[in-house]
């Protein structure tokens, strides 16, 4: 790895340069870091990677017009290149008069435990390899002719931004982490199911069981029946109630509120989900997936209430966005100008996710989907591949060929529960959400 004094040292040079080339703001992002790669199909490795990372990227900013300019080498020269070429672009680019001003140093960051594992900074190859191959090996001693994709990866990055007005921040991150889809044929019929797991270190990652799952539920999906269509109560697992959540938090950027491109435009403030739907984006848990101390401008991050008992309490605001609305910045901005959350945590029901299963008596369990509306209209039609009928408070057979619509926000009016237990990968909360009287077409 590059050393940490070096790497401030290049993004301060690129930022200086592009200031002396006429640049009014600017900031920079100076990136080493390696990543290791499997990819597995067929039962087999189809390939593996192992890639250095070195870059340095400026943005540039004149008149409110943005000028990028990025440099794969690690050297001072390219540093003050890259910041001369950002400065150049921005002064042609078109000027945008509701641009303010980048952020200036804060007071304070916060400090946020088990970013990074040293191990994964040097770890072996081979170990990846391992783990791909015994996961191959689990599943097809569960399914013999289960079909085996997917892939094993570890990470490593070390960051040093720094921008005109002061900011000066070093970051050190690490991921590992392993998928498998397991796909099983027979006598034309298709069962497939995705699982995984991943950490920011080495002690949160468990490889041992994901081909297995995978294979086991895989062959659940066999022998999947047409439903015919009708309204009835859809039950989310957690690989599906996910994707509402952040379907909420996603509408919520600001960037989208202000060019109109968002189903939640003016309802900061109203209630437009049932009281059982709470969310919190908290980029402060230890060890979580989506930790960070600061953004990706430098802003520090904190917990905040996205949406309380149905409410919508807050969107998520860049410097850009929040320069616009006259409002402080979240600590949520990229330096495109968009939001991006942390970790999405919501709010606990206080019965479980197999006691909602058991209170619907004719209904629909989605196992894994993306509930994902139109970002502008709000309106649902999604496709169901990973679902179960629920007859008399069980899961009875798969389903095919479903799928179900509606409005989004309906179906959040509409939440009546979430469970009180839930799916945990690092800093993620997913627990099992129902839905009552959700329109569920079914296939001819």
């Amino acid at each position: 790895m590059v050393d940490v004094d070096y790497l401030e040292k290049l993004a301060s040079i690129a930022c200086d340069a592009a200031i002396a080339s006429g640049a009014e703001f600017a900031d920079v992002s100076s990136v080493v870091g390696r990543s290791l790669r499997v990819d597995l199909e067929s039962n087999a490795i189809k390939s593996c990677s192992s890639q250095q990372v070195g870059s340095i990227a400026v943005r540039a900013i004149v008149a409110g017009g943005t000028g990028w300019s990025t440099s794969d080498k690690l050297s001072e020269e390219s540093a003050v290149e890259a910041g001369k070429n950002a400065a150049a672009l921005a002064k042609l680019a078109e000027p945008d008069p509701d641009f303010k001003s980048l952020p200036a140093p804060a007071e304070y960051y916060p400090d946020v435990k088990g970013l990074y594992d040293p191990q994964l900074a040097s770890f072996d190859a081979r170990h990846i390899i391992d783990y791909a191959l015994a996961n191959i090996d689990e599943a097809l001693a569960v399914c013999p002719d289960v079909n085996c994709e997917g892939g094993f990866s570890v990470n490593y990055y070390q960051e040093s931004f720094a921008n005109s007005l002061g900011i000066l921040l070093t970051d050190i991150s690490s991921h590992i982490g392993g998928h498998i889809m397991a796909i099983v044929k027979r006598d034309g019929d298709v069962g497939s199911f995705y699982e995984f797991d991943s950490g920011r270190v080495l002690a949160d990652f468990e490889p041992n069981g994901i081909g297995a799952s995978a294979a086991r539920q895989a062959m659940q999906f066999l022998g999947a029946r047409k439903l015919q269509t009708k309204r009835m109560p859809i039950i989310l697992g957690p690989l599906a109630s996910r994707s509402v959540f952040e379907a909420i938090v996603s509408a919520a950027d600001a960037e989208d509120i202000q060019r109109g491109r968002s189903f939640l435009i003016g309802k900061l403030g109203e209630k437009i989900a049932s009281d059982a739907v709470t969310i919190g984006d908290d980029p402060l848990i230890a060890r979580g997936l989506g930790s960070r101390r600061h953004d990706g401008e430098g802003v520090p991050c904190r917990p905040m209430v996205i949406m309380e008992n149905g409410v919508l309490k807050s969107y998520l605001f860049s410097t850009y966005t929040a320069g616009k609305a006259g409002v402080p910045p979240t600590g949520h901005g990229t330096r495109g100008g968009s939001a991006s959350p942390s970790n999405i945590v919501p709010g606990l029901g206080t019965k479980t996710a197999a006691e909602l299963i058991a209170e619907t008596q004719d209904g629909l369990y989605i196992n894994i989907g993306a509930i994902e509306p139109d970002q502008t209209t709000g309106d649902v039609s999604a496709t169901v591949d990973f679902g179960f009928k629920i007859e008399n408070g069980e899961l009875a057979y798969p389903v095919t060929g479903t799928m179900i619509g509606g409005s989004f926000l309906e179906l959040l009016a509409n939440v009546d529960a979430v469970s009180s237990d839930y799916r945990y990968e690092p800093g993620t909360i997913m627990p099992t959400v129902r839905i009552q009287d959700v329109l569920v077409a079914g296939g001819k």
